[in-house]
């Protein structure tokens, strides 16, 4: 800079036209250089900006777009309820059952090839927990070679009710009797026969061994089956196993009891217990590890007006926000973005707790392309 000055001094401006075009040709070079280093300036700041710290999850409506739909939802109804439901010392749920079905037609790969067993064919719960069960244990049977995964303890149906598990059935039903053997050489036709029979609660009926969720229908205890030997060994979850652990959340399921979090859960380390919350759910609990428990507080900064954003595993972008529900009427009124796919059931999820607020995970587009564009961590704490 100073040796242009100097440059421009050094000439004799004698000739007025060539002062009046030296001048204007000076005022040009100096503004060319001064704006060459302010945006040289501006692009290290921003490189080092964005190298030292991750992108924010929490995104304004200025950087999303999309239109609002507006959804009433009855107060009653959404009290403990859907994907993060709890049932525990504090909190009780039991699904009507509508919507459960058998295990028996899960328990195979797209192929038609057997990939997990089941002590009875009595087991059940949600379709979407199921589907989702059925194609982490057929890809985990694809990565490991092992079909050894068997499904011990989930909702069980007997006569048209609902029990924790098969071992809270009263001992005086034919069903009781079963062993996982006669269960699981029972063929489809008898399964479809026993689901016809719409299942009602046992309210009467009390928890095994400390072990909450399974009236829930989203819960499923693991076993191992060894065909070949005759045994029955117990999952840990460790060795060619740890898959499960690994990978689960990207089921939408999430090892409900680890040793890490018995203050927060209140219960002690269950290595099989595994809990089905949705795919989005799951990452954010898994890349925050977070129990179910600690959930709620952590989604509870987020809003429709500024909701966390999550860029899933699959590809596709969602948000995830809270509302409180109103407290002066028996229905609450939520914004949603409009941008759920008709035929895409998960698309628009609402979930309740019993605290008086509602959980909204909703799809806003979808694609490898946005998938690209942040971290795996992105749904963290600042």
């Amino acid at each position: 800079m100073e040796r242009i000055k100097e440059f421009f001094s050094n000439i004799n401006w004698t000739n007025s036209l060539c002062k009046k075009l030296g001048l204007g040709l000076a005022a040009m070079l100096l503004f060319v250089v001064a704006l060459t280093t302010h945006s040289g300036k501006t692009s290290a700041d921003t490189s080092d900006d964005s190298s030292s710290s991750a992108p924010d999850s929490s995104q304004t409506e200025t950087d999303l777009k999309y239109d609002t739909s507006y959804i009433k939802l009855d107060n009653e109804t959404m009290t403990n309820s859907g994907l993060l439901a709890l049932d525990n010392k504090d909190h009780k749920y039991a699904a009507d059952g509508s919507d459960f079905v058998f295990i028996y037609q899960y328990l195979f790969n797209d192929k038609g090839e057997q990939v997990m067993s089941t002590s009875s064919t009595g087991v059940c719960g949600t379709q979407e927990m199921m589907e989702h069960l059925n194609k982490m244990v057929s890809d985990f049977a694809a990565q490991t070679g092992l079909k050894t995964i068997m499904v011990t303890n989930a909702s069980y149906q007997v006569d048209g009710k609902l029990y924790m598990t098969q071992y809270d059935v009263p001992e005086t039903t034919e069903a009781a009797k079963e062993t996982p053997e006669e269960n699981a050489d029972e063929n489809g036709e008898a399964a479809e026969q026993k689901q016809e029979k719409k299942p009602q609660t046992n309210a009467g009926s009390t928890t095994a061994d400390g072990c909450y969720e399974h009236l829930s229908g989203m819960a499923v205890d693991l076993q191992l089956y060894e065909a070949d030997k005759g045994t029955y060994p117990e999952y840990t979850g460790e060795g060619q196993y740890a898959w499960i652990n690994e990978n689960c959340w990207k089921y939408g399921f999430v090892l409900r009891y680890p040793a890490d979090k018995q203050e927060v859960t209140g219960v002690a380390e269950k290595k099989n217990h595994y809990r089905y919350v949705g795919a989005v759910y799951a990452q954010i609990m898994h890349e925050n590890n977070l129990a179910l428990e600690e959930l709620y507080a952590f989604l509870d900064k987020y809003t429709y007006e500024k909701p966390l954003r999550l860029n899933a595993a699959d590809g596709n972008v969602y948000i995830v926000y809270s509302q409180v529900l109103d407290k002066d009427n028996t229905s609450t009124t939520v914004g949603t973005p409009d941008t759920a796919r008709k035929d895409v059931a998960s698309d628009l999820t609402f979930t309740g707790t019993g605290d008086g607020k509602v959980y909204i995970s909703a799809y806003i587009s979808g694609g490898a392309a946005q998938a690209q564009t942040s971290q795996p961590e992105s749904s963290k704490t600042e």
